[in-house]
């Protein structure tokens, strides 16, 4: 085994910590993927959390499957689990949700999920191609959060959505798993972004992560980091990051996820911007980033606080790249994900 992947196992592995916060029934978990297919895309995620609703056994888990696809349209579905059905192997990444699993084995990963309720199916190994960066006790509303970023990866295998079967074959992806304790509804927001070349042969990728207050007028963290190849090169810091939303990204119709959900956030508008120009420029080094939303669909959870809702806007679009950094030109055309949370 490589020393990249060695560094993800040591690194990468279900914590399932409750220690360490004022609450332990704020715990929270997930691993999440993007897989960037030449005519499908994939966000996937397996989650674990305490289960905080009325009449639960005290010290009760929940775990959550999202799988959204996007196939010309959006489709998907978020699947809940009886404990029953759940298989956590603490210290590793070995998850089972009923038939559905994601496992960490000889620096590759591997996740299998075939879903009920709607046609689709998957079933990919993912293999990283860049060091992690690791980042811990950020502040998240009234707690904290660890995190561990992978932006790139490779995936193959075959991904079905109705009758269309895509084969994978080195797809661009992108993995972070993070854990921690907070509250859905306590006083935070997100921005969250990553960047992959649209051909193999170019080097470069980008992870960007804004955490505010819901209001969004305070910035408690800002960062745009560039890997080249398998290494982390530069971080640009807060103070070094200028931040320009531009319009609002305009579509007749927004899905949810879970439907059932559009009872209680019914809106078709958003507040995703259109383009989201990012500028970073520190010493000698400097960096533009534009992307352009093309699609969003919404995960709408409710919150722990109060009878509102939390939403989170995953939005698929493209991404132009330029500057120079450690003396090097940087230039990049490719696609990636933006999370906004509201």
């Amino acid at each position: 085994m490589t020393l990249l992947k060695r560094v993800l196992t040591l690194t990468d592995h279900t914590r399932l910590s409750e220690e360490g916060s004022r609450d332990p029934n704020w715990y929270k978990e997930w691993f999440h993927f993007c897989v960037i297919g030449p005519q499908v895309e994939a966000v996937i995620n397996f989650s674990i959390l305490r289960d905080n609703r009325h009449g639960v056994p005290p010290g009760s888990r929940q775990a959550r499957l999202i799988l959204l696809v996007h196939d010309g349209g959006w489709d998907g579905e978020v699947v809940e689990f009886h404990p029953r059905d759940v298989h956590i192997n603490p210290g590793r990444i070995d998850l089972q949700f009923g038939h559905q699993y994601l496992t960490y084995q000889k620096g590759i990963f591997h996740l299998s999920l075939s879903l009920e309720n709607r046609p689709i199916t998957l079933d990919l190994r993912i293999e990283p191609l860049t060091y992690p960066l690791l980042r811990s006790k950020a502040t998240i509303g009234e707690g904290t959060i660890d995190w561990l970023v992978v932006p790139r990866l490779q995936a193959n295998g075959t991904l079905v959505c109705g009758t269309r079967l895509h084969h994978l074959v080195n797809a661009p992806a992108y993995h972070d798993h993070n854990w921690g304790h907070w509250l859905w509804g306590q006083d935070f927001a997100w921005e969250w972004g990553f960047a992959l070349p649209l051909r193999g042969t170019h080097t470069w990728s980008l992870v960007f992560d804004c955490m505010t207050n819901q209001a969004r007028t305070e910035t408690q963290d800002l960062k745009l980091s560039l890997w080249k190849g398998t290494r982390l090169v530069r971080i640009f810091a807060h103070q070094d990051i200028q931040v320009v939303p531009n319009g609002y990204l305009n579509l007749s119709h927004v899905p949810k996820f879970p439907p059932i959900m559009a009872l209680v956030a019914p809106e078709m508008t958003t507040d995703v911007p259109h383009t989201l120009d990012i500028a970073a420029h520190s010493c000698n080094d400097h960096l533009d980033l534009r992307f352009q939303a093309q699609d969003v669909a919404q995960i709408v959870i409710p919150n722990e606080t109060d009878l509102g809702e939390t939403i989170i806007n995953e939005v698929t679009g493209t991404i132009e790249a330029r500057g120079q950094v450690k003396d090097e030109p940087v230039e990049m055309q490719g696609k990636g994900f933006f999370e906004f949370l509201t």
